[in-house]
């Protein structure tokens, strides 16, 4: 090589050399490699290095030096084969292109877009003589190009040019590799740097109790961009957004999250989605182990985010990890106490110490209590038995409710129900309580079938009671409204013990003995209508819920007054009674509220089966 090349040419590639080993900075380096060159070659008017990107499967220019407009001339992208750049590409050795047939006949490749910036870019004074395209190699594969270029005719390269330029592009070749392991040790550096800080800041804000809120937002404010915390089964636990995030948007994410969170496999994943006609990358990190996950953090932005930045979320999930299971153990122990609390309290066994206990809960012995039940069922399952996850979820959703509304509350699982304990000021009055308590059950039911459609919701709501020493009495009754409720049609599924009437008397006896009245009172009557299928039976009902009114009865069943006192004869015949005496009367009015019960009973369980 030292025989082919002038001294000045060996000087030079001893300071090209020089460039590399003192410099890190590749744009740098290439733009003094090229500066270099076309000082060294005498027939360079200009010259250009060009590095192929393979994301853009392009050839990008990253130094261009000589007469003409550099700022223009790098937005061309080659693609292999296309001008000379791209030939010399393609075939992988270094090319001359001698004279302007040559170098108009490579041109011609050029797409129309590149062609009218190369114009844009050459002054029209000016026209390629001559062009030397050498490829720059690594390990066999070329990586790049380095093309100098002729604007005189009088100047012609020559090989000991050639033999310079192939040279150059064995040091652009080593200052790229030097560079690439460089920047790969910086990122590396940075991603660890930027990931301690990271982890340093949220181990302050856990330490000092701040909580998950403050964890999201803090990461939200570190990254720029909207943040979703999901629990294990898919349910948005806290969020950190910008004010043009919508309501509608998080839904959404929510749906597409649920789905993705119940199959993650990997620490995370990354791919893209349209919200409102924007495209956004969605990147979905694990929390917890595969052994026993804790959701997922979801990162929505509409720049690509950078592995740095999701390296340092990886390190933020650990300390989100262990938040969670901090609140989850507190949690959990908070409910093991109540529960103990709870469950002895509607015993009925109270004593010195549930009342000491009673008060470190903060709950007043003198103030006023009601008992209240949420049962559930899963109607998918036949087992009708909800999943762990889900009945912690819905054991937060109660208490978040129930809470929104009084300030002294408890409610604690029990198998697949929640029971709960509401406490009121003793100078408020009754009907304000009640109404406020049933209020506070429709909309908790009305939460969780929207959230939950697959279970059925009943609401069973005790009296209210004076004092924590006869709570019990109105657990007991809140109890009897579930079971009321899962035996017979209601037209709520919210019910308060004061809503039953005669339901009460059903409750308290069984069914043998409701039959048994049923037949002393109604036999004759249901035997007629069994064998003559009449009208009677169903007269009699619809005349002791208009309270006895001829008129409106007989309006009801669309039938004439005389048709109607015809059939209330043939009743007080069947019956041998006076449906003018209030005894007997009582007693039809009950048999046929305990009769309609019964047999929508049988109806509901029928149609179960």
């Amino acid at each position: 090589m030292q025989d082919t090349l002038t001294h000045r040419q060996l000087k030079s590639l001893i300071q090209v050399s020089n460039v590399i080993n003192s410099k890190l900075d590749i744009d740098t380096i290439f733009d003094s490699i090229m500066n270099e060159t076309i000082s060294v070659v005498e027939a360079a008017g200009g010259g250009s290095i060009w590095i192929f990107d393979k994301n853009q499967n392009r050839l990008i220019a990253k130094s261009a030096q000589g007469l003409f407009y550099p700022h223009i001339f790098r937005q061309i992208e080659l693609v292999s084969g296309e001008s000379m750049t791209g030939i010399s590409f393609a075939a992988k050795k270094c090319l001359i292109f001698w004279d302007e047939v040559e170098i108009k006949q490579a041109l011609s490749t050029l797409t129309p877009y590149n062609r009218d910036l190369l114009d844009r870019a050459i002054p029209s004074n000016f026209h390629f003589t001559s062009v030397i395209s050498s490829p720059i190699l690594q390990k066999g594969k070329c990586i790049g190009v380095i093309t100098l270029d002729s604007f005189e005719q009088s100047l012609q390269f020559k090989q000991e040019d050639i033999n310079l330029l192939e040279a150059i592009g064995h040091q652009a070749a080593i200052a790229l590799e030097k560079s690439s392991l460089y920047y790969e040790k910086e990122k590396t550096v940075r991603m660890l740097s930027h990931s301690i800080e990271i982890h340093r800041n949220l181990a302050n804000l856990v330490v000092n109790g701040e909580g998950i809120q403050s964890i999201m937002n803090f990461i939200h404010k570190t990254i720029g961009q909207h943040m979703f915390l999901f629990n294990e089964i898919g349910e948005l636990k806290a969020s950190a957004c910008h004010s043009s995030f919508s309501v509608e948007m998080t839904e959404y994410i929510t749906q597409y999250t649920k789905q993705i969170i119940l199959t993650l496999e990997n620490s995370h994943t990354v791919s893209d989605i349209t919200l409102n006609d924007e495209t956004y990358q969605i990147v979905v990190l694990s929390l917890g182990s595969k052994l026993k996950s804790l959701g997922g953090l979801i990162i929505l932005s509409k720049q690509k985010m950078s592995e740095v930045d999701i390296a340092a979320l990886e390190h933020a999930c650990t300390i989100i990890s262990l938040e969670l299971v901090k609140e989850q153990a507190v949690f959990e122990t908070q409910q093991r106490l109540r529960g103990e609390f709870v469950t002895k309290l509607f015993s009925g066994q109270m004593d010195e110490a549930l009342i000491q206990k009673a008060k470190n809960l903060n709950f007043d012995p003198n103030r006023t209590y009601v008992a209240m039940i949420i049962n559930f069922e899963d109607k998918l399952n036949e087992q009708k038995v909800l999943g762990e996850h889900v009945l912690r979820n819905l054991l937060h959703m109660s208490n978040k409710t129930l809470l929104g509304r009084n300030s002294q509350v408890m409610a604690v699982r029990v198998e697949n129900q929640i029971v709960a304990l509401l406490s009121f000021h003793s100078r408020v009055p009754s009907s304000n309580i009640v109404a406020e308590i049933k209020e506070l059950g429709k909309n908790l039911q009305q939460e969780i079938i929207n959230k939950y459609r697959e279970i059925d919701v009943s609401i069973g709501i005790g009296r209210i009671k004076q004092g924590l020493t006869f709570v019990h009495e109105s657990f007991v009754e809140a109890n009897k409204c579930i079971k009321f409720l899962k035996n017979y049609l209601f037209d709520h599924r919210v019910l308060s013990y004061t809503d039953l009437g005669v339901q009460r008397f059903i409750l308290q006896n069984s069914k043998e003995e409701l039959n048994d009245f049923i037949q002393e009172v109604l036999g004759p009557l249901i035997q007629y209508e069994q064998s003559r299928k009449g009208e009677l039976l169903s007269t009699l009902i619809v005349y002791l819920d208009q309270n006895q009114n001829i008129k409106k009865t007989a309006d009801s069943l669309h039938i004439h007054t005389n048709t109607l006192s015809y059939r209330l004869k043939r009743i007080e015949e069947i019956l041998a009674t006076d449906l003018n005496d209030s005894q007997p009367l009582f007693n039809i009015h009950l048999a046929i509220n305990i009769y309609q019960c019964i047999k929508a009973k049988d109806t509901l369980q029928k149609n179960k089966s």
